[in-house]
């Protein structure tokens, strides 16, 4: 008797890169990429958490405040989610995954708010497991997407105040860019008015291509020039470096993040 072929899995390769900018002495951005195969004789199964967090409030507290956003938010992961992959559970449905991700964003703002006074965070999570695709955010840190169906594209509304007079016909865009309260947030970790995380999911059903990144990167090279960079190099580890530099290039007036993910 002939045997059912395997489903097709998903491959992940991801890249990452920072860079503390050219006016900026220390930094307070953090990341964390990981892509992982568990391979067990129940399943195996594709994984990928990524994430970039941009600290507010000082060298200090922006620094720390994006340390424990990644870190309580990995540990709550590795509790919920990759622990008992890896003890052989079965895979969580939909919405206990979208809950797990809701859930690591409070215990980081319940961590930043207990460590770190007068002090904050943007986080941005992207979680891939098997073809779904899943993302949390709050602040103004982006998750882009990019595939032959869906143009590169912001998949994150940025809780700026900028942002909110753009959308509310206040301001345009090209005004948004020098806005002197461009880098003014009403929504991130640490503050205690308005905590609210935005959560999404998506099928990924064919290659395609995540960007995370601070706004190191998007505040100062524009979308049409970060997609031309993507569109001229060939490897991934040259995308995540290349945007870094594109990024000093236009004055690397703040931090810069970059993770870089190829879904194939």
């Amino acid at each position: 008797m002939l045997k059912q072929p395997l489903a097709r899995r998903i491959n992940l390769h991801a890249w990452s890169a920072q860079s503390v900018g050219k006016t900026r002495g220390h930094m307070e951005d953090a990341a964390f990429s990981l892509s992982m195969d568990l391979n067990l004789p129940e399943r195996s199964t594709t994984l990928g958490i990524y994430m970039v967090a941009d600290g507010m409030g000082g060298h200090d507290n922006g620094e720390v405040a994006s340390k424990i956003a990644i870190q309580t938010s990995v540990d709550a992961l590795n509790q919920t989610l990759i622990g008992p992959l890896r003890q052989g559970n079965p895979l969580p449905s939909h919405q206990e995954v979208i809950t797990m991700v809701e859930s690591a964003f409070t215990r980081a703002q319940e961590q930043v708010l207990q460590n770190v006074s007068g002090g904050g965070t943007t986080l941005t999570l992207a979680l891939l497991l098997e073809k779904h695709l899943y993302f949390g955010h709050i602040g103004d840190s982006r998750l882009y997407i990019r595939s032959s169906h869906a143009d590169f594209q912001p998949l994150t509304q940025d809780h700026s105040l900028v942002r909110r007079l753009v959308d509310l016909g206040q301001v345009s865009e090209a005004e948004a860019l020098n806005h002197p309260q461009r880098n003014v947030l009403f929504r991130a970790l640490g503050q205690t008015d308005g905590f609210k995380v935005d959560l999404g999911h998506l099928d990924v059903v064919e290659p395609t291509q995540l960007l995370l990144c601070s706004d190191g990167l998007w505040g100062l090279v524009a979308e049409a020039e970060i997609l031309k960079l993507i569109n001229n190099e060939h490897s991934g580890g040259n995308i995540a470096e290349r945007l870094c530099e594109l990024a000093n290039d236009a004055g690397g007036t703040d931090n810069i993040s970059v993770i870089f993910v190829e879904i194939r």
